[in-house]
């Protein structure tokens, strides 16, 4: 598909289709005609668009999707890796909330006084 197709179905800009494409987050585009500039992406990269917006969504950074996508690639059916990664960022957003927590009551504390 065009990358205004594939920009309509995943709901994204074609900027930012370039922008994974230039991050390498995107598989097997190709140039079908060497005389003009467009390009076809096959079906799998709305899917992989579909998964980076579900991991951006939880914080996750476009390293750690290229990551994701690259063991989901190499290793299809890997769940100890998915699980890894889901702890590891699970940690993250923990230690933040406790972060956020501390902030807030300095802040109380200060505004009491």
């Amino acid at each position: 598909m065009k990358i205004g197709e594939l920009s309509k179905k995943a709901s994204v800009s074609r900027d930012t289709i370039r922008f994974y494409e230039k991050n390498l987050l995107m598989v097997d585009v190709k140039r079908p005609n060497e005389w003009n500039n467009y390009k076809d992406y096959p079906e799998e990269n709305l899917k992989r668009i579909v998964i980076i917006k579900c991991l951006k969504k939880f914080g996750f950074t476009l390293k750690e999707c290229r990551d994701v996508l690259q063991e989901m690639d190499e290793n299809p059916n890997k769940s100890e890796f998915k699980r890894n990664v889901a702890k590891s960022k699970l940690e993250a957003i923990n230690k933040k909330i406790n972060d956020l927590v501390e902030v807030r009551n300095t802040l109380i504390r200060v505004l009491e006084e």
